[in-house]
């Protein structure tokens, strides 16, 4: 199969990725850490928020002071080395995370990875486990339609787009994804629903719809 640039810069902004991937288990695996007395968990949701808001060096540098340990470290720290291009490292992070609670957000992130990488059978494999691990995380139901979309399996993305939609209403991201499909299926009706559901500006539909152009473009080059 040939994967354009294009899909893989498509699947490299897989929605919110692992950004804020969070635990939505109740009763959390022995190999899950607990939240202790000391501030572990403010403090990563602060360094998170450092790299959220675009400073992720400044994030690792935090998160190297903090002393902080286990697997919620681990994936905060795997998140800032995949955004700053520290590929091996950032996988290898990931795929220690498939041994503790937080196996979801290791195979969301190793999915991420092959995406960026044009592996999309890859990347489909790890976000379909993803799924099973955390059915009720948006991002992820969210990151495996796109990517079910980009793969041409449009009925298979529409109840993951829409599940994500659901669980998540105001997920802008989720709803553009959603209107790309509705674009290729050709539903007009729903995408105009979109459109006024979330105040689309026409600058942004138009770029939407030439996204649904090249995903129709590369669709059509697959051998």
């Amino acid at each position: 199969m040939r994967t354009s640039t294009f899909l893989i810069c498509c699947i490299a902004g897989l929605l919110h990725a692992c950004a804020n991937q969070t635990l939505t288990q109740s009763d959390p695996p022995p190999l899950c850490e607990r939240a202790d007395e000391s501030g572990a968990v403010t403090r990563l949701a602060m360094i998170r928020k450092l790299q959220e808001d675009g400073r992720p060096y400044a994030a690792l540098a935090h998160l190297d002071g903090s002393g902080v340990k286990g697997a919620a470290a681990d994936l905060l720290r795997a998140d800032i080395l995949r955004r700053t291009g520290q590929i091996t490292q950032a996988r290898a992070l990931y795929q220690g995370l498939l041994t503790t609670c937080m196996v979801g957000a290791g195979h969301h992130g190793l999915g991420i990875l092959a995406g960026e990488e044009g592996r999309l059978t890859e990347s489909l494999d790890h976000l379909q486990q993803a799924r099973r691990a955390l059915p009720v995380d948006a991002r992820i139901r969210n990151d495996l339609g796109y990517a079910l979309m980009l793969s041409g399996d449009l009925e298979g993305a529409k109840p993951e787009l829409l599940t994500a939609q659901d669980l998540d209403p105001e997920d802008r991201k989720a709803a553009s994804n959603l209107l790309m499909l509705f674009e290729l299926l050709g539903d007009e009706t729903r995408v105009a629903a979109i459109v006024q559901r979330y105040q689309i500006e026409p600058e942004e539909l138009h770029r939407l719809r030439s996204e649904v152009g090249q995903i129709k473009s590369s669709k059509e080059n697959r051998p």
